[in-house]
Parts: C-alpha cells; sequence; structure tokens
C-alpha cells in the first residue's frame, strides 16, 4: 500500500482533509495447470494481446519435457476458453513427468503428480483342482497388476507338507514366461524330471510325487512393474494324485447341449484337467453358416464353456479342436507326453465335434 503523509499545519490553520493512496491493480500473473478432466493445460492471467497474438501464431506456444528443454516442442492446439488459454496436446501427457510450457515470453512449469500406483495380488492359480497328476508340466499364477519380470526364480517356492523346499522343482528359463499384460506367469516344471527314463528323472526323480501334498508359496516381497510389493505372502495347497500319461480324446468328452432360443453357454466336461490357457485359445464354436461364434468364454482346466453374444438358432455346430490343445501333463491328441521313442504320431488336423441343437 502507498501511504501520503503530510506535514503538519501551519499553527492557527485548519488541517486539509486526510486522505490515502491506493495501489493500483497490479497486472495477473500467469500460470498454467493441467485440467484432469480433460488432459489439457490451461493458461490464466494473459492480457488480451498475449492471448490473440498465442492464438495467431501458434507455433511460438512450446510444450516439452523439462528433461528436454532443447526438444522440438510436442503437436498442440490452442483455443479460448472465456479470459483462458486452453492448449490441447495431441498426446497424453504422463503422470509424475514435469513439462514446460512458454507462451507470451513467460517459461511455464507444468507438473503432473504421479500417481499413485496400486497394490499388486495374486488373484488365481492354476490348475485350481485340489488334486492334480504327479506329471502336471505347468502351473499358473495369475496376478491382479502387471509384475516386475527377473524375480520369479527368488519369489517362488514349493514345499512339502512338512515345509521342506522341494530342490530346483522349475526349468531355469534365461527369459520368464509372462503372458503380454505381465500378470500370469507360468512355471514350467523340469521336463527331464518328469518324462520317464531320461537322466534327470533317473537320477533325481519328479518334482512332484504321488499321493504326497504340496504348498506353492508366494514370497510378500515379490513386486509388481512398479515396484509395489505384494506385501503379503500367499501360498496354495494341492495334493498329487496318479500321472495322467494318456493321448487326449475329444471324442470321449460330455457335452453339454444348450436350447434354441437360449443363451445358455454351451459346455464342455473333459476326462482330465486341461491346460486352462491352451484350451481358451485352441477350442472354437462354428455356427451353422460356418462363421465362428463369437461370446464369453470360460474354463478352469476341468471343462470349456461358451456363452453366445445372441441366442442360440437351431443346427449343426462344430467344437473345433486344434492338435497343438494340450493337457495339464503335456498330452496332446497326437500322443501322450511320455510316448516311448518312434511311437510319436504328428496330428495335424483338427478334430471336429458335432452337435445338433434342435428347434425348441
Amino acid at each position: 500500500s502507498s501511504l501520503c503523509v503530510l506535514p503538519p499545519p501551519a499553527r492557527g490553520r485548519s488541517p486539509p482533509p486526510a486522505f490515502l493512496l491506493l495501489p493500483l491493480p497490479s497486472l495477473a500473473e500467469v500460470a498454467a495447470q493441467i485440467d484432469e478432466a480433460t488432459g489439457t493445460v490451461v493458461v490464466t492471467g494473459l492480457s488480451p494481446q498475449d492471448m490473440s497474438s498465442a492464438l495467431i501464431e501458434v507455433e511460438a506456444v512450446r510444450l516439452r519435457l523439462v528433461t528436454s528443454p532443447s526438444a522440438r516442442g510436442m503437436l498442440i492446439s490452442l483455443s479460448q476458453n472465456g479470459e483462458d488459454l486452453v492448449v490441447a496436446p495431441r498426446f497424453v501427457l504422463k503422470a509424475g513427468t514435469s513439462y514446460e510450457l512458454t507462451v507470451a515470453s513467460e517459461t511455464l512449469r507444468v507438473v503432473l503428480p504421479a500417481q499413485e500406483a496400486t497394490t499388486p495380488r495374486l488373484i488365481s492359480f492354476a490348475p485350481s483342482q485340489a488334486v492334480i497328476p504327479a506329471n502336471t508340466l505347468r502351473l499358473y499364477l495369475h496376478f491382479s497388476e502387471p509384475m516386475a519380470r527377473g524375480q520369479l526364480r527368488q519369489m517362488v517356492s514349493l514345499v512339502t507338507a512338512d515345509r521342506t523346499p522341494v530342490a530346483n522343482p522349475f526349468l531355469s528359463l534365461e527369459a520368464e514366461l509372462w503372458d503380454p499384460s505381465q500378470t500370469r506367469a507360468t512355471l514350467l516344471l523340469d521336463p527331464g524330471r518328469i518324462k520317464q527314463g531320461v537322466g534327470p528323472n533317473v537320477a533325481g526323480g519328479a518334482p512332484l510325487q504321488e499321493d504326497q501334498s504340496y504348498r506353492l508359496i508366494v514370497s510378500p516381497e515379490m513386486l509388481s512393474a512398479e515396484g509395489v510389493p505384494l506385501g503379503q505372502m500367499t501360498s496354495m495347497a494341492f495334493r498329487v494324485g496318479p500321472p495322467e500319461r494318456r493321448a487326449i480324446t475329444p471324442e470321449t468328452w460330455e457335452i453339454l447341449k444348450p436350447s434354441a432360443g437360449s443363451r445358455t453357454p454351451l459346455s464342455l466336461a473333459f476326462d482330465r484337467i486341461m491346460d486352462s490357457g491352451a484350451v481358451v485359445r485352441l477350442i472354437t464354436l462354428q455356427a451353422p453358416d460356418g462363421q465362428r461364434v463369437q461370446g464369453q468364454i470360460a474354463s478352469d482346466g476341468g471343462g470349456w464353456s461358451i456363452m453366445p453374444e445372441h441366442p442360440w438358432h437351431a443346427g449343426s455346430y462344430n467344437i473345433v479342436v486344434d492338435p497343438e490343445l494340450e493337457d495339464i501333463a503335456g498330452n496332446t491328441i497326437g500322443a501322450p507326453f511320455d510316448a516311448a521313442p518312434g511311437t510319436i504320431g504328428t496330428e495335424t488336423a483338427p478334430v471336429i465335434l458335432t452337435i445338433e441343437i434342435p428347434e425348441p
């Protein structure tokens, strides 16, 4: 504030009326902030002249990473919203990143707050059955969040009922087996120890022994891709039954047919535990017109089902089983995993199971 102080009045004279000099209104400060709802940068405090110049000379407005101030600015578009300038980047700005916005000779800092990383959870284990074959080849872990690579060997262990660790149960691979989303990990039990008669099997036996109980333990220190630990130990208990050494025979599967006009799932009941990941990919259904039936597919390894997007029509449907399908022990339609040398057949054609859905 500015205050004008007057000299005291001369003796005998009345003082003039006092007055206060109020401050002149200052120019608004130019500032920028993120509109999280739209992903745009909103600039406030520009003068009408600077606003007009920015809208005319768009190339003079630059938005770039703080870490790359010399880099070419991002592609943007500009618009006016009342007294504000709205800067819309062509690509979404990244959370937890700082940007610089140059406009009207001002360089403004724009900081996107980092998103709070979500704590991961182990949401399922496959096979989910309580008893699995002694020659099971694959186990699956499904997490709620993408997980960091390179930690399965240290963070996942297999122990017996009395908590004795099973020595080297999993095949040691240079690259871990994750799906593209990095939420599902495949644990491959050492096939050399499972296949009868080969060196590792003779020397050390199979990792899983029939009639024994086991527990798969996932460490609470296992990290998500964002570096957040699980925070609590998770374990899955199961018992081991007889080995499964038969080739897959789709003709023996039980088929539960829906009624025409309904959206009741068409279901298959397997005669063993199948590889659930392979089942979802390698079993399809063709409609009477030859087109693939679209719908919600589910499998727990013990069966397969599809709920169609539209009600069933009467007619002949073909269940198509890809020859690459495997059960949880690695057996295929062509031959069992443990087939004797020279006896393994090569199945190249899909197996077709035809069913009839009658008129209602």
